[in-house]
């Protein structure tokens, strides 16, 4: 058993295509979820960003996930946590839990798929949960679109190369950035992540935010460290 202890749950990751990282715990760290009533995780593999949304929050959550192992711990990891009450897993693609529901969200979460155009890794599950063949961009924004509440917000984690494709596909929906958080891996390097924020109505502004993840010495930048104390048990 592959088990991380957080503050107040833990996640079993065993057999889940995609492991607990860094960059999961940012956006489940990151998201406004303060307003929300409602929350859908799109892929949420072990469930760690709804569950870490959970303890922010006082909504009901879903989490949609294509791979089975996934599902079945993203379940497991809900039922044992002190909100399995309003967190549920389903086991379905987006495409069709799309053309099965009728729910909107106040806030859609997505670590998606990327890695479009790199090698393909050999593992299976690996592969779906890395690339965006079985959920590309275009088909992630396009059930965003359908199940976003009038007023609600989508937020996505992603390379931040990938950023500008993404602003392209969400403009061709009528879903327009909002908030950019640009996170550089240490203050001498480019930025790699982006989390970006989108929303129906156009602002006037857009907020531009910019984080270091790590001091020179790798160790964790006070930023990190601030934003993710109520998670990390090492923290006070």
């Amino acid at each position: 058993m592959t088990a991380f202890s957080f503050k107040q749950f833990s996640v079993d990751d065993e057999g889940c295509t995609m492991k607990v990282g860094t960059d999961a715990v940012l956006l489940g760290a990151v998201a406004n979820c303060g307003f929300a009533g409602s929350i859908l995780d799109i892929g949420t593999g072990s469930g760690i960003i709804a569950l870490m949304l959970a303890q922010r929050s006082q909504a009901s959550i879903v989490g949609v996930e294509i791979d089975e192992n996934s599902y079945h711990k993203a379940k497991l990891n809900f039922g044992e946590s002190p909100w399995s009450e309003r967190m549920n897993a389903i086991h379905n693609t987006l495409q069709d839990y799309c053309g099965n529901t009728n729910a909107t969200y106040d806030l859609i979460v997505s670590n998606p798929p990327f890695f479009s155009k790199s090698f393909v890794p050999e593992h299976e599950g690996r592969r779906v949960s890395r690339h965006d063949e079985s959920l590309g961009f275009a088909d992630l924004i396009k059930g965003a679109e359908k199940l976003l509440a009038p007023k609600g917000q989508l937020v996505i984690i992603l390379p931040f190369l990938e950023k500008e494709r993404l602003i392209n596909i969400t403009d061709k929906h009528n879903l327009h950035l909002f908030s950019s958080l640009e996170i550089f891996p240490k203050a001498e390097k480019k930025p790699n992540r982006a989390i970006l924020g989108f929303r129906r109505e156009k602002p006037h502004d857009i907020e531009i935010k910019f984080m270091v993840l790590r001091n020179n010495d790798n160790s964790y930048s006070e930023r990190y460290l601030q934003i993710t104390k109520d998670f990390h048990p090492f923290l006070k």
